[in-house]
């Protein structure tokens, strides 16, 4: 066990990672910004998934939020691609997962099948910046939203755990990631040969990273208090500076 007795989730190894695409959001925007549009994909990441939990489950479908716009481009998002991939069936939504053997906790999105195999679906929003135009007078808007990195390494420690717990043999995963701000999707299958080298070469070795530094911290925070590391900056209970929150989709 970790940090509060528990394991830690799969997005807090993640969280250790260096993301540059995020990390020039952050420099070429204004706080007020990035915080205002961090707010809004979380709520609306969160209902995204929702709506989605609800219509596998075949449950009512009720929500409120100001970003109404934005939630009905992605649901227009994914009306497209459901049109488009008949072959992908979405079978159980929001299933908790733990690895014992190495140590961390997660809570995938969906779990489908296609060709009656079993495959790992995980959700994300993003956005194509529609109207958006650069310092060079154009536009800057993309086709269809970005997968990042870290969204990869992300479905490899599911598989992984997934397949630990239950005995499965999950072979591949997809990522799809609906914009917030047109009706499109990006679409991406990972292979097994992908999804084990990823989870070896860049999830464990994260995850030894931060097992390190909690134990770490464990054993000699008072240090930190002490010698005044950290000093003057917020930190968020690794002995690291506090960033804004994550937009949903990074």
């Amino acid at each position: 066990m970790y940090k509060n007795g528990k394991y830690p989730s799969v997005t807090a190894v993640l969280g250790i990672l260096r993301k540059p695409a995020l990390e020039w959001w952050f420099k070429v925007n204004t706080a007020e910004f990035c915080d205002a549009e961090s707010k809004k994909g979380r709520e609306v990441g969160t209902i995204i998934h929702s709506i989605i939990q609800a219509s596998i489950e075949k449950e009512e479908i009720k929500f409120e939020t100001e970003y109404d716009q934005e939630v009905l481009m992605c649901l227009n998002g994914l009306t497209k691609f459901k049109k488009e991939h008949p072959e992908l069936k979405f079978k159980r939504a929001e299933v908790e997962v733990t690895s014992e053997k190495h140590g961390f906790m997660g809570h995938l999105d969906c779990l489908g099948e296609e060709k009656k195999e079993l495959v790992l679906v995980d959700w994300k929003t993003g956005k194509c910046d529609v109207g958006k135009v650069g310092k060079d007078g154009l536009s800057k808007e993309k086709e269809i939203p970005v997968i990042y990195p870290e969204h990869m390494y992300q479905v490899a420690a599911y598989v992984a755990v997934h397949n630990e717990q239950f005995g499965t043999k999950i072979s591949q995963a997809k990522v799809i990631c609906f914009a917030k701000d047109k009706p499109v999707y990006t679409y991406l299958t990972i292979h097994k040969p992908v999804l084990d080298r990823m989870f070896q070469e860049v999830f464990l070795p994260a995850l030894s990273i931060l097992k390190y530094q909690q134990e770490e911290e464990n054993a000699n925070g008072y240090n930190s208090k002490r010698s005044g590391i950290g000093s003057g900056s917020k930190t968020d209970g690794n002995g690291g500076r506090k960033s804004p929150s994550l937009p949903a989709g990074f």
